[in-house]
């Protein structure tokens, strides 16, 4: 079966390669012949992430997948890659306030008119704020034959907008999974216990510049700040790596931040910025090993839970409403993220005192609620994968 698979890549994070490597393994579960055409933005860039990630690739499916890289930007490439392929796929990440929302919805009305199936499959939903990027995902919702979301909040999400800008949504057409990038943690990290891979003392931190398109406020100093002024207080009593998840100038790159928060800390010799960039799997690794993660990129948060789950959640998106809200709400049954989970739109102080116990204490969230939710949302996709395959 030959997908093509279109979304933000050419900008890739980390988190957007662990997507990938995530819809790559739970394609190839319920077909034997996969190849895949993706659509990339910058082209360049993601040839890179094809070339480090192909062996994680191959651990996950143990097999060699064929990937057919095209520029989604050039409509001829794209329409041309669209009538090579049995069915489209906008695959992972968040549908949210970009342009390039449009290339998608082009896409798959370019699809629907010559008879290609489409599935979105495994995305989010927002933040949303400006009416033409909602009235484009509604319409990309609606050119779907079917789509299954990340969270539960995703689907209650765009349900609350279609009733909200009068469109018709038909409910039946939704399923609820995990974001992709949870099936490649949970398979990398049996890989990790199966070759014995040992533990470290280390604190790794990956932090990120407030973005402005997730409040309505302008917060970003205020919560900058914040940041600088946590780094500051706990690398006086311990070493940390701080992590990046993202390392392209288009969409942020991590390092940035993360040195200028360095440069403002007293204790700079305990704060290691990892410059060289990392791939996918020495990311993993990394959140595996450590004794404890703080997280704030989604993908940070996401991976570090599974992996490793002794963490620190930092959400910087919408209070109850956004990506991290969903995943923690779907995963957490028991709270145990409760005294782990802050938001930082709603914060003022941090409570230094609460990360030295948590370290201390070493408590990880329980491995039968991320069995739990894995095997949950796993048969959701076999399913989903099975009305791709009967071509609903």
């Amino acid at each position: 079966m030959k997908i093509c698979i279109l979304g933000w890549y050419g900008t890739e994070t980390i988190g957007d390669r662990a997507i990938l490597a995530g819809i790559i393994s739970l394609l190839k579960e319920s077909f034997n012949d996969i190849e895949i055409n993706l659509g990339s933005l910058y082209p360049f860039y993601s040839k890179r992430m094809i070339n480090e990630d192909k062996e994680l690739y191959k651990i996950l499916t143990k097999t060699e997948i064929n990937i057919n890289l095209f520029n989604s930007m050039s409509k001829e490439k794209l329409k041309e890659n669209i009538n090579n392929s049995d069915i489209v796929i906008i695959g992972g990440g968040p549908l949210m306030d970009l342009e390039e929302l449009f290339i998608l919805r082009y896409a798959f009305k370019y699809a629907k008119k010559n008879n290609k199936r489409r599935y979105i499959y495994g995305c989010g939903i927002g933040p949303l704020f400006k009416e033409k990027y909602i009235k484009c995902v509604l319409d990309i919702i609606n050119l779907s034959n079917k789509v299954i979301v990340r969270d539960s909040v995703s689907k209650e999400y765009i349900i609350e907008l279609a009733d909200k800008f009068n469109f018709s949504i038909n409910e039946k057409n939704f399923y609820v999974g995990f974001d992709p990038a949870v099936e490649c943690a949970i398979k990398y990290k049996k890989y990790l216990i199966e070759n014995n891979i040992d533990k470290d003392n280390n604190i790794v931190i990956n932090l990120r510049e407030f973005p402005l398109e997730y409040s309505k406020n302008n917060k970003q100093n205020i919560i900058n700040k914040l940041l600088i002024t946590l780094i500051d207080k706990i690398s006086l009593k311990n070493e940390i790596k701080m992590l990046p998840m993202h390392y392209f100038y288009i969409g942020n790159d991590d390092r940035y931040f993360l040195s200028k928060i360095k440069f403002n800390v007293n204790n700079k010799e305990n704060c290691i910025v990892q410059n060289e960039p990392l791939s996918l799997s020495e990311t993993m690794l990394s959140f595996y090993r450590a004794e404890l993660n703080i997280g704030m990129r989604f993908h940070s948060v996401v991976l570090q839970t599974i992996l490793n789950g002794n963490n620190i959640i930092l959400d910087y998106t919408e209070p109850n409403k956004g990506k991290i809200y969903g995943f923690l709400k779907d995963i957490d049954e028991i709270n145990f993220y409760k005294d782990r989970y802050w938001v930082l739109q709603n914060m003022k102080t941090i409570n230094f005192e609460c990360i030295e116990n948590i370290k201390k204490l070493k408590n990880k969230l329980p491995e039968f609620l991320i069995e739990k939710y894995y095997e949950k949302n796993k048969k959701m996709y076999m399913e989903f994968n099975m009305l791709i395959f009967n071509k609903v």
